[in-house]
């Protein structure tokens, strides 16, 4: 690949990658925005509470087709709304690296058997990881300073507000009231869109350069590298793609392709899972986005996280296959 095709490569990924995860950081921070304001946060605390908190944020984290990256504002509404840690963590684990199309795509490229053990591994290690990181207090890593709402005393303010609309609506005609619902429901729509862009407007530097990061990758690596890797031995290779995984910003349902194509040229089918894993589960744009949230010791756990969980999945899928 000549110089300007690997540049033309890396601007055409960094333009579409930052217009699609800046658009879904926006609607998914809108859309947890509105959960929140109509779902009480004692619903969501007593949901992900518990034991059953794991085995239900598990399940909306199945059930979400996000990325990594795109995982984390749905991360924060819950963190704000008080929702247990644990089953927290075990959401923003779940989320990317498994949903009906991923599993679909698993199942057609390398059989039900692949898809079970990846399936089972991500669920469980996801759960014990999420408990371990509870019952240590990690949540203590979480910064503070992002988990606030943008205003103090809000709840005061509100108060403020309904009682001047009471008095408005006592003091004029019936038509005048009735005209104060619609205006509710545009301030409310209009507040929560600030919201979103504020919280985009945190997060963009460091997604910026996680994009730009993951842009230079994509570009200036060459693809030739990973199949040259597949003469290693497995004990070194798998935990090895495991680390190259994370240097690479990827979705599962993009890289599960690229996997067949690495499994097909003669790379190890448990090399491929770990890389599959690292790669959609801890990319290296979102461990930047991460730090804006994280501490370092909570960060570090979570990285040891996926990487365990990558190189223990696929340990076993090799051990599979070879039985």
């Amino acid at each position: 690949m000549f110089e300007s095709e690997r540049w033309q490569s890396a601007l055409d990924f960094f333009l579409t990658t930052f217009a699609e995860l800046a658009i879904l950081f926006v609607g998914v921070s809108f859309l947890v925005s509105l959960l929140d304001h109509f779902l009480p946060k004692d619903k969501v605390r007593q949901l992900l509470s518990g034991n059953h908190g794991y085995g239900i944020a598990m399940m909306i984290g199945a059930a979400t087709p996000f990325c990594s990256c795109s995982t984390l504002p749905m991360m924060v509404g819950l963190l704000k709304a008080r929702a247990k840690f644990g089953p927290v963590m075990a959401f923003l684990f779940t989320s990317p690296l498994l949903n009906p199309f991923v599993v679909a795509l698993f199942w057609v490229i390398f059989g039900a058997q692949v898809t079970i053990v990846y399936s089972v591994f991500v669920l469980l290690m996801a759960y014990i990881f999420g408990v371990l990181l509870q019952n240590f207090g990690f949540e203590r890593y979480v910064r503070r300073d992002l988990m606030q709402d943008e205003s103090c005393n809000s709840d005061s303010k509100v108060k403020i507000r309904e009682e001047e609309k009471q008095a408005k609506c006592h003091n004029s005609t019936k038509t005048s009231c009735s005209n104060t619902t619609s205006d509710k429901k545009q301030s409310l729509g209009m507040k929560l869109a600030r919201e979103s862009m504020s919280q985009l407007r945190i997060m963009l530097p460091y997604m910026v350069v996680g994009v730009a990061v993951g842009a230079a990758l994509h570009g200036f690596v060459p693809s030739e590298l990973f199949s040259k890797l597949s003469s290693r031995h497995l004990l070194i290779m798998i935990p090895l793609s495991a680390i190259i995984g994370v240097f690479l910003y990827v979705r599962a349902s993009t890289m599960i392709p690229i996997a067949a194509s690495l499994a097909a040229k003669g790379m190890a089918l448990g090399a491929v899972m770990s890389l599959t894993i690292a790669g959609a589960g801890a990319s290296l744009p979102e461990l930047i986005m991460l730090k804006k949230l994280f501490h370092w010791p909570l960060l570090v756990a979570f990285i040891v996280l996926v990487f365990v969980t990558a190189c223990v999945t696929g340990i076993s899928i090799e051990l599979l296959t070879i039985i």
